[in-house]
């Protein structure tokens, strides 16, 4: 039997790309070319010359398709509708075994561009600061609401942000802004992560033409009262009114400062804007906020929306955030003398791991919120050091 078997054996025709074995290549589906590989068998490249003449500007594509990152291979995919699990190989014979020529098109031209694309970005990382300077954010919104306005009026947009919702020491400082000048560079502040370019772009904003600004801080003492949120919402209203000149600084003292003691309080700078002039007395000016968030406070003293993300949609909105983030750091560098033991200077109150060693340490200080997470479990004496925790009770 073995040797009938044997003789049978010697008598079978040798696998050829002709007969029933697969060749790795780009005509066996994906699955079958997974399995091959897994088996050991060689690449697609060694049955490339099997290929139709037609197919043959295919392995140009190959090549360019192996240069592109998996992402951006998952992206080809999903534009024909086809799968994208599997490893970047399993990608790659996906899509070129795919027989749509204007996706094929369409690919070829975005990976003959990669390469033009890394090119641009390692230029732009070695002048970055160029960059930051020759953009700004639009004014969107801001042309779309005036656009809107019969001749006889005339709208201002005022842009409103807060810096200091997390951490858990210091104010939270909310800032309205009027500012019709455009200045390079103004984008989100949280974007820019430079301290001294905030502070550079800060001075260009308060020294620019026609600025009118406000900003509201909101101590810890009242965040702790009536809860982040209200504090954040009451100090943006708190701020525009101060724009709009509703609101003054309390006793004529217009700076913000560590050593002022009220609960919340305001300043303002630049100067009240001119009215329009023409020919028609009858012109009505009339405000429009745009509020960063989802949130509108209440008792607005003038029209209001909420922007969601508007600190990188709208300018006026980045300038408030940078008006804010600005006054706020220099009142945490203040505080930093204050208290020096937390080292507020380097973490500007938010949790780092330092910070809470510090507060676990000593204690807390009359800055600190005693209702954020982990101070609002734990007990203290009237000098702020830790007595107990109230979770164990």
């Amino acid at each position: 039997m073995i040797r009938r078997l044997l003789t049978h054996l010697v008598l079978l025709p040798t696998p050829t790309t002709s007969s029933f074995a697969f060749p790795i290549s780009t005509t066996m589906p994906p699955c079958y070319r997974r399995s091959a590989r897994l088996q050991g068998q060689p690449p697609s490249t060694s049955t490339s010359t099997a290929l139709p003449q037609k197919r043959s500007s295919n392995s140009t594509t190959s090549n360019e398709y192996n240069s592109m990152t998996v992402v951006e291979l998952k992206d080809m995919l999903k534009k024909r509708g086809l799968p994208v699990s599997g490893i970047k190989s399993d990608l790659i014979d996906r899509l070129t075994s795919s027989s749509s020529s204007n996706v094929l098109d369409a690919t070829t031209s975005a990976a003959s561009n990669k390469p033009k694309r890394v090119k641009a970005s390692m230029t732009s990382s070695k002048s970055s600061s160029a960059a930051a300077d020759s953009y700004c954010l639009p004014r969107t919104r801001e042309h779309q609401l005036q656009s809107k306005q019969p001749s006889s009026s005339s709208l201002i947009v005022i842009g409103v942000d807060e810096a200091g919702r997390g951490p858990l020491a210091g104010p939270v400082v909310a800032a309205a802004a009027i500012v019709p000048t455009n200045i390079s560079g103004i984008i989100d502040s949280k974007q820019i992560t430079k301290e001294e370019e905030r502070e550079r772009l800060y001075e260009e904003l308060v020294a620019s033409p026609n600025i009118q600004y406000a900003v509201a801080i909101v101590s810890a003492q009242r965040i702790d009262e009536i809860n982040i949120l209200q504090a954040t919402l009451e100090g943006m209203r708190m701020a525009v009114e101060g724009v709009l000149g509703i609101r003054t600084s309390s006793g004529g003292n217009n700076v913000a400062s560590a050593k002022r003691t009220e609960v919340s309080y305001i300043v303002t700078g630049g100067r009240r804007q001119e009215e329009p002039t023409n020919n028609n007395t009858d012109t009505i000016t009339s405000y429009h906020a745009l509020i960063d968030g989802n949130k509108i406070p209440k008792e607005m003293p003038c029209e209001a929306e909420s922007v969601i993300k508007g600190d990188g949609r709208e300018y006026s909105i980045g300038a408030a955030s940078i008006i804010a983030k600005v006054t706020r750091d220099r009142l945490m560098h203040e505080y930093d003398t204050m208290y020096p033991e937390y080292n507020l200077s380097q973490h500007k109150g938010y949790p780092t791991v330092a910070h809470m060693s510090a507060v676990s340490k000593f204690g807390a200080s009359p800055i600190h919120r005693r209702t954020f997470a982990p101070l609002k479990h734990w007990e203290f004496d009237k000098d702020g050091k830790i007595i107990g925790d109230k979770k164990a009770k």
